[in-house]
């Protein structure tokens, strides 16, 4: 990473530490009372200015509320006390009671007790109900939004005044299982939705926040390192293919992270990302909160309408949003770059395979794949396409399949070229399966009301140019098409480089010491006498038993053990 990047004194998240930053943590960090002022939409230098008493005589009776709310937010938590507010204090216990999962009770009982351990002076509140009742005031708000128990769909728009889901027929409210009646009004399944809009115009109300928003517009990197994620070609590749949008220095690019994003050492592991600015808490938004207790896997995208159509608001019309930091109006427009997720998830939202014979969603049927018969799985063992046509390694039977290479890396296809594939393809989404001679019956039936519709030429030739054999690697359309620039974006979807480090790693280790993930057993050796490779490494078959050599990484017994004490899965 650049030096000057790493030597500003609020960048300090790199993985290593910085006594400096650490020193000055108080002046650059925004504290919780700034966030909650930017969230009502107040001007800090209003505020400030004139004074909460002055500003509290407004004819606005919510806001006089409100104001008042934040002078009383803002006291000391006891009067000598220069480190905590009310309002911090509050905060800060309530995110170790979240941290640690105590229960209501015990966190009540804290409350009780703690009181009596500060000054006589203290305004901490002495039981859960009273914190609670003090931060809804300060509540940005959440919508609850009904869903199907299957997945199938959201009670909302047109159907929001269903009593069951229009596909599969399950009821959407709970029933008492010992009398079998519904509980109508009490859903089964409810997502709750942070619309992004009020906290971006929110953001902008902040001088301090507005001023970070707007920092990626000037500083760009001009040695060509990567530093951030304004230095990626897809930043690049976008600002000229829509150079009114590039153009306004306010206008905000997103990410969309899902599955076991750890920024902040919420858990035991440590893991360090994007620098500091980018991956602040007050940059990090929770727009869903999706129910359990499984993970909706591929119907996903069920669950992201509100937020499609929120960022699709954003691109075609923007919001209209007060700058605090220039004191005038602007149209706020926002645009989402990539997902960051782990595999498996990166499935889920592109819509494509992940695993099986296609299981490389770069390559699609062109994927090289091989079907170990003792494993029983696939691998992918054609790397060396991608080497340059004279590569000794192409050369090098003996050290990849018993097979030279010849063949040539094929050209990915381009986000157009994934649309214009799955233009006509029918989501069917939902956790109830359906027989397998339903499902035959069901796709005949659609293939018919094609062909009868079909009213054009043109439209046959169309169907045509249709790629059956990449069309069955997908298992449904993305809703990120809906979002006009998707497709045009170079690098659509990011992999998490947190899992793959900890999945490689704890595989080379667990092969090292012969225990928990090893990759090399019996059912391995066997595949390779299949393949006629790595002749050294065949079982060796001695009456009833059969031996393993030993492979040129397998560690003595001392080493071993030593190992297994020192190393911390």
């Amino acid at each position: 990473m650049d030096d000057a990047y790493k030597k500003r004194c609020d960048w300090y998240h790199h993985g290593e530490s910085n006594s400096r930053a650490e020193s000055d943590t108080k002046v650059t960090q925004w504290n919780d009372e700034v966030l909650y002022q930017a969230a009502e939409f107040l001007d800090e230098e209003f505020a400030y200015k004139v004074g909460l008493s002055e500003i509290a005589e407004c004819d606005d009776k919510k806001e006089d509320e409100f104001l008042a709310k934040l002078a009383d937010a803002e006291t000391p938590l006891y009067p000598s006390c220069v480190n905590h507010s009310k309002l911090s204090a509050i905060v800060s216990l309530f995110r170790l009671n979240t941290k640690n999962g105590w229960s209501d009770k015990s966190f009540n009982d804290l409350l009780e007790i703690l009181p009596e351990m500060l000054p006589k002076d203290n305004v901490l509140h002495t039981s859960l109900y009273k914190v609670k009742k003090f931060l809804k005031s300060f509540d940005m708000g959440y919508q609850k939004i009904h869903a199907c128990v299957n997945d199938c769909c959201l009670f909302r728009k047109n159907y929001k005044k269903l009593d069951s889901c229009p596909k599969c027929n399950a009821s959407r409210w709970k029933t008492n299982l010992h009398i079998g009646e519904i509980k109508k009004g009490v859903p089964q399944k409810v997502l709750r939705y942070f619309p992004i809009i009020p906290r971006l115009k929110g953001m902008f109300r902040s001088k301090e926040m507005d001023k970070d928003l707007r920092w990626h517009f000037s500083n760009k990197s001009s040695d060509e390192k990567l530093c951030h994620p304004v230095d990626l070609v897809t930043w690049d590749q976008m600002n000229a293919k829509y150079p009114s949008f590039a153009g306004e220095e306010r206008n905000l690019r997103h990410g969309l992270s899902t599955d076991g994003f750890n920024p902040f050492n919420m858990k035991n592991t440590r893991y360090s990302c994007w620098p500091d600015l980018c991956m602040k808490k007050e940059n990090i938004m929770l727009t869903l909160l999706i129910p359990g207790p499984q993970q909706p896997g591929n119907n996903i995208d069920v669950y992201l309408e509100p937020l499609i159509e929120d960022l699709c608001h954003l691109w075609d019309n923007g919001e209209l949003t007060y700058d605090a930091y220039s004191k005038s109006t602007f149209d706020l427009k926002a645009m989402l770059l990539w997902t960051i997720s782990d595999f498996p998830a990166y499935g889920n939202l592109a819509g494509c395979k992940v695993k099986g014979k296609m299981g490389c969603p770069l390559c699609g049927k062109n994927t090289d794949s091989m079907w170990l018969k003792f494993s029983r799985k696939h691998v992918y063992m054609c790397h060396i396409k991608g080497l340059p046509p004279t590569h000794h390694f192409r050369m090098k039977k003996s050290w990849f399949d018993g097979k030279a290479e010849n063949g040539r890396k094929r050209r990915i296809l381009s986000g157009q070229e994934i649309y214009q594939n799955l233009k006509n393809f029918k989501n069917n989404f939902g956790t109830l399966k359906q027989s397998a001679s339903k499902r035959k019956r069901t796709v005949n039936i659609e293939a018919d009301s094609d062909s009868d519709d079909q009213s054009s030429e043109s439209e046959e030739d169309e169907q045509d140019q249709v790629d059956e054999e990449e069309l069955s690697r997908w298992k449904k359309k993305s809703i990120f098409f809906k979002l006009p620039y998707w497709q045009e974006l170079l690098v659509r979807h990011n992999l998490d480089v947190m899992h793959v480090e900890r999945n490689v790693a704890a595989s080379i280790i667990s092969t090292l010491l012969h225990c928990w993930k090893s990759k090399d057993g019996l059912n391995a050796r066997k595949d390779l006498e299949v393949l006629g490779i790595r002749k050294d490494l065949h079982p060796k078959t001695k009456g009833k038993r059969t031996y393993l050599p030993a492979a040129l990484w397998s560690l003595s017994k001392e080493i071993e053990c030593t190992a297994r004490w020192s190393t911390k899965f």
